[in-house]
């Protein structure tokens, strides 16, 4: 038989000698040691928390701040809250719903202690609460390093700028503890949810913010009682029955059931007020928020499990940060644990720390030396602008009437005062024994028939006389940028007796005239010619 016309046995690749040694590194993913992970998050997260303190640390004053202060002494002083309105000449007694007692009181506390320095560094503390507890929460689901950087750099620049000194910091502080706490739920810890009806207890007489978190806890339970009515899963009872007790918890408050009757009747009105507007879509303003508003709308595709609840809140959450800036905080501060866990389970082999490990030690602390060098010149450059205001709250007489007060104070006059919406609660703290027309409590101590008055005087609008003749207001005070600025110049029965650098001050001359107008005709007015102080409370 000739041996060409056998069967050839199938080729066999040749089997390697064994051998103790590992297989070369191409050959399996590259290991990262659990000491080098921990380092790098580490390094990570401290980066992140230097990025938030740049960020956050705002020192410009809030418009009601020395309002807020201010109401937190009384309360302590009087051991109660306020029922009537005691500050203003055109809504005297009518009632004041304050929703935000217990922020004031604590604001008094902390300034009392440590001036308005203190307040900056409370609010910092805060803030980086919130982002260590959104951070370990993405790092309790995904060790993505490099979702977590892209993540949180856009994120901290998208909340920061409604992180003033305001009660409603309680708001974005109780919003993370819930959103925290339900996921931890979802993820299989049943327990958290034993502090909800704790945490709204302190929510609702905080801020008034409580609405939305009861809203937002509201819209889950809903979802997943429908979602397992059928199952007989524990967890949508156990959602059901924590969200009646925060319902009673939320009853707890100085008002009782008339802090939800306020609610009910004035949230649902127009609010002429910045913060309230929308965010506009075709501009560079807002930027990094609508970042992240397509990247979720981008991760409907992702190939992840989605839960239903998180499509619908994020998307309502979503609509009402484009429809009220104010809200975007908010959207945010939910957006984050979503899209962590999305993006960072889909990019998993798109993470920093396994090429990050292959390089040598002598890359690694070059790369770290770096890191450094940005977060100490974060840090210095903060830091700066904290030193040159003395560590103090800005106060800058570019938006607040600074020169006036410091008139009206070195001539020792007083009286009810019209004065603009924003600076309503500087001139009651500069004026105590005065009162005045409006200021940023709005609808929880005014009528509406009062707000749109002022309003329409701020806009030189011939009804807006009525706050000149139907009330006893004895000075103007004016903004540049208002068209009562222009008008009261031609008012009968008023002349201008000061004006600064973006403010004027008028007298009344009718019946019943001022005495501050024989003053001024005689002379005897002086102006100060000093500048004013920039710290808190200027």
């Amino acid at each position: 038989m000739n041996p060409s016309t056998l069967e050839k046995p199938p080729l066999q690749k040749p089997t390697a000698p064994q051998s103790s040694a590992a297989p070369p590194p191409r050959a399996i993913a590259p290991q990262v040691h659990p000491a080098d992970e921990v380092r790098l998050i580490a390094w990570a997260r401290a980066f992140i928390y230097v990025w938030a303190v740049a960020w956050f640390l705002l020192i410009s004053a809030d418009p009601d701040l020395w309002g807020h202060i201010h109401f937190g002494q009384s309360i302590v002083e009087q051991g109660a809250v306020h029922q009537t309105n005691p500050y203003s000449y055109t809504a005297e007694g009518y009632r004041w719903i304050n929703h935000e007692w217990l922020m004031e009181v604590i604001f008094y506390g902390i300034y009392q202690v440590a001036d308005s320095t203190g307040l900056i560094l409370a609010k910092l503390l805060l803030s980086l609460h919130i982002i260590h507890l959104l951070s370990g929460l993405h790092f309790a689901r995904t060790r993505n390093v490099t979702v977590y950087l892209a993540l949180f750099l856009l994120a901290i620049p998208a909340m920061s700028a409604g992180f003033m000194t305001r009660p409603h910091l309680a708001t974005f502080l109780f919003l993370t503890w819930m959103v925290v706490a339900l996921h931890k739920f979802f993820d299989g810890n049943q327990r958290v949810l034993r502090w909800l009806p704790l945490l709204f207890l302190g929510w609702v007489n905080s801020h008034g913010g409580v609405v939305a978190g009861l809203g937002i806890f509201g819209l889950i339970v809903f979802i997943e009682v429908v979602r397992g009515w059928n199952s007989g899963e524990r967890a949508p009872r156990l959602l059901a029955a924590t969200f009646a007790a925060c319902c009673l918890a939320v009853l707890v408050n100085p008002y009782g059931y008339r802090l939800w009757v306020f609610f009910y009747e004035s949230l649902g009105q127009e609010r002429i007020i910045t913060e309230w507007l929308p965010v506009p879509l075709w501009s560079a303003d807002f930027i990094q928020y609508k970042i992240l508003a397509a990247l979720f709308v981008l991760s409907w595709f992702l190939p992840t499990k989605k839960r239903i609840w998180e499509i619908v809140v994020l998307t309502v959450a979503l609509v009402y940060g484009f429809k009220h800036q104010r809200h975007t905080v908010l959207a945010v501060i939910l957006l984050l644990p979503y899209l962590s866990m999305q993006y960072g389970h889909t990019l998993a082999k798109l993470d920093v720390r396994t090429h990050y490990m292959r390089l040598s030690h002598h890359f690694h602390w070059a790369a770290q030396a770096v890191m450094l060098t940005f977060m100490i010149f974060f840090l210095i450059n903060r830091g700066q602008q904290f030193a040159d205001n003395h560590y103090k709250i800005w106060v800058e007489a570019s938006i607040y009437p600074t020169y006036a007060a410091d008139f009206m104070q070195a001539n020792g006059l007083d009286g009810n005062v019209a004065v603009p919406f924003d600076w309503g609660e500087y001139w009651l703290w500069k004026f105590p024994d005065s009162k005045i027309s409006i200021d940023g409590r709005f609808r929880t101590a005014y009528p509406q028939r009062i707000i749109d008055l002022n309003r329409a005087f701020a806009e030189g609008r011939p009804e807006g006389r009525k706050l000149l003749t139907e009330f006893p207001t004895d000075l103007v005070l004016t903004a540049r940028h208002e068209a009562a600025h222009r008008t009261m110049e031609h008012q009968p029965g008023w002349v201008k007796i000061y004006q600064g650098p973006i403010s004027k001050l008028f007298v009344r001359t009718s019946e019943p005239p001022h005495p501050a107008w024989q003053r001024f005709l005689a002379g005897d007015l002086i102006d100060p010619g000093r500048t004013p102080p920039y710290a808190f409370p200027g």
